[in-house]
């Protein structure tokens, strides 16, 4: 612990002139919750709390720019060396009127163009559909948006050499939105395990203070397709959210409420109940989230 927090405190000295230098955001969300699952003792724990710097530079070419990314997890409940300073995202790339074209740990096509439209929930969430969000090894290319539209390709490349293969899947991804309404499909092709293949397809609409989402997914490794909707209401301060999700005889739902405390600070209450066949346990949380 006491190295990583050695390393990241170098890294922030290093990185500080070139943060002044260059075009360059310093960002983190501190996450923490209180949890009371059923059959366990009570639990703080860490929700997704990370830090990173993000930006871009200029470069000798018109109308372009080099952008970069790293963003690092950060464990606020007894983080260990193992996890504390953990990469999330670590990429570079160029950006212009062509589209983005990136390198590097980023988030997938899925997740970007389909399944987070559903991954709306501060606290605990049903994790029967959305279960891909980062991966490393990538190359991509995301185009610009025209009139609404927007596709994606990546390919994760191997980084194993026993198996023969070039690329570990192969991603693609569209989106298209227009006037609150957006639909989103994406294709995984998987080339290092037989029959990972998978497609997802999602819908979503955005009024004001209402929005909700719906998600199916279809996997090759399993015999039932998934399906997942998600919906928010916000009044005043206050946000009401619910998601369910389901596969096969499996299904769960989540509710939660949020009070905002300014921009950027919230707090949650969330509960989660699954059945049997999903985990079969009822999970109630509390936390509180700060963004910078």
């Amino acid at each position: 612990m006491k190295k990583s927090l050695i390393a990241l405190a170098v890294a922030g000295a290093l990185t500080a002139p070139m943060v002044a230098q260059a075009d360059a955001t310093l960002y983190g969300s501190l996450r923490l919750k209180v949890v009371a699952e059923e059959n366990k003792d009570l639990d703080v724990a860490d929700n997704a709390s990370r830090i990173g710097i993000k930006g871009s530079v200029d470069t000798n070419i018109d109308g372009v720019k080099a952008i970069y990314r790293g963003e690092w997890k950060v464990n606020g409940a007894g983080a260990s060396e193992a996890d504390f300073g953990a990469g999330r995202l670590a990429y570079v790339g160029l950006t212009g009127g062509f589209g983005t074209a990136a390198i590097g740990q980023q988030w997938t096509p899925e997740y970007s163009f389909v399944t987070g439209a559903v991954d709306i929930l501060d606290g605990n969430s049903t994790a029967l559909t959305v279960d891909v969000f980062r991966a490393s090894n990538v190359i991509s290319y995301v185009t610009p948006n025209m009139g609404g539209f927007q596709g994606a390709l990546a390919v994760v490349a191997d980084g194993s050499t026993t198996n023969g293969e070039d690329a570990d899947s192969y991603h693609l991804a569209a989106k298209y939105g227009m006037a609150g309404f957006t639909g989103g499909i994406s294709y995984i092709s998987n080339e290092a395990v037989d029959d990972a293949n998978r497609t997802a397809v999602s819908v979503s609409y955005a009024a004001d203070a209402l929005y909700v989402a719906a998600l199916y997914q279809d996997k090759e490794a399993l015999d039932d397709n998934q399906y997942e909707l998600a919906g928010s209401y916000a009044f005043g301060n206050t946000k009401l959210l619910a998601n369910f999700a389901k596969e096969g005889d499996a299904k769960g739902y989540g509710i939660e409420v949020q009070q905002t405390l300014g921009k950027q600070a919230r707090v949650f209450a969330n509960y989660l109940e699954e059945n049997e066949d999903a985990g079969d346990g009822d999970t109630f949380s509390a936390g509180m989230r700060v963004d910078f």
